[in-house]
């Protein structure tokens, strides 16, 4: 009996695949030439799937999408080792139509991403490197604690004004005198928040410590101290920024850069209503911390508060006008960077427009 040869070849043609991604399976719909093919269930095993497509279509360019999501960028980087050029999505990004809003699973979520996929209108959000996420992971530990930490305190007040007595202070005399205060009148609760408050704070201090440790590690020390040099720029304000933005190469414009931060004006509504303000899409983390930034620098530097009372004086909102000085402290902080250089009070003529 002759021996069967699989003599069916996809060269140079493109299979679509879209994937939705979860913890214990994902759902697959592979596209081709405009149709759909196949919507399947497997395990969320990158290998699996590159070993079905080179299977089934051979020879062909295989190109795949899931959204950004708890699953995080090591299946991007597994089926690109393995020959499948995926890419990464904002979930916000997706064309839905009402029909899919009302009747969302997860085939028809993969079936949509398949489709957008093949129709070109998806556009990928930027990868972290690995030593990226090592900065960035350490960075949001501390967000954590300091949210912790918040919350902690709010307990520990809650509790005291329920209890009939008076807060005084955070500071290290007033915790010991609450803290002998309760071991008198055996408040075991209030002694188990001022632990948690202890420890959550000696942690902090560690976690600090350690992002020093990582910006040596990552030889990011040279750029921290120029991020440093701009007024109203402190330590957590230039990690941030290195942590969330990592290459300034990769925003090719300062609008670009504003935008992401979530700093540039836009407009909202139709006809005679329409307002000028900044928008919700923005980088959260970094947006607050710009904002913060700016008060710090009108409050101790001259030229910028001499920028600021000059907008307050032509009738802008104290609101806007800190916007407007977050916005130039952004582009101060993209030029030390790089120009990897220390901030000389002058702005360029190109960035001072």
């Amino acid at each position: 009996m002759r021996k069967q040869y699989n003599t069916v070849s996809f060269k140079n043609q493109v299979i679509f695949v879209g994937i939705d991604v979860h913890k214990k399976q994902w759902t697959v719909t592979v596209r081709h030439c405009g149709q759909m093919l196949k919507t399947f269930v497997m395990d969320p095993e990158p290998e699996q799937l590159a070993e079905y497509l080179k299977r089934n279509y051979p020879d062909a360019e295989y190109r795949s999408v899931y959204e950004a999501g708890f699953s995080g960028f090591e299946a991007h980087r597994a089926l690109c080792r393995l020959g499948v050029h995926n890419m990464v999505i904002n979930p916000a990004d997706v064309p839905t139509s009402g029909k899919e809003r009302e009747k969302k699973n997860d085939s028809c979520d993969s079936r949509k991403l398949a489709r957008e996929l093949e129709n070109g209108s998806l556009e990928p959000i930027y990868i972290p490197e690995p030593e990226n996420l090592i900065l960035r992971n350490l960075k949001r530990r501390e967000d954590q604690l300091v949210q912790n930490l918040t919350r902690v305190k709010n307990r520990i007040k809650g509790h005291l004004f329920f209890s009939g007595i008076k807060f005084i202070s955070w500071a290290g005399g007033s915790l010991k005198n609450m803290e002998e205060n309760a071991r008198k009148r055996n408040d075991y609760a209030l002694l188990s928040m001022l632990r948690e408050l202890r420890f959550l704070r000696e942690e902090r201090l560690q976690v600090i410590h350690d992002e020093r440790a990582c910006l040596k590690l990552v030889h990011r020390e040279e750029i921290q101290e120029n991020i440093q040099s701009v007024p109203g720029v402190g330590f957590r304000t230039g990690v941030a920024l290195q942590a969330e933005l990592w290459d300034m190469m990769r925003f090719k414009t300062n609008d670009h850069l504003n935008s992401y931060v979530g700093l540039a004006p836009q407009t909202f509504g139709s006809g005679e209503d329409v307002t000028v303000r900044c928008g919700n899409r923005k980088k959260k983390q970094l947006h607050y911390l710009m904002i913060e930034a700016a008060w710090r620098s009108v409050r101790y530097n001259l030229e910028y508060r001499a920028r600021y009372g000059a907008l307050v004086g032509r009738g802008m909102s104290s609101q806007k006008a800190i916007v407007v000085i977050a916005r130039k402290l952004m582009l101060v902080i993209r030029a030390v960077w790089l120009q990897n250089r220390k901030y000389i009070n002058i702005l360029p003529e190109s960035e001072a427009k």
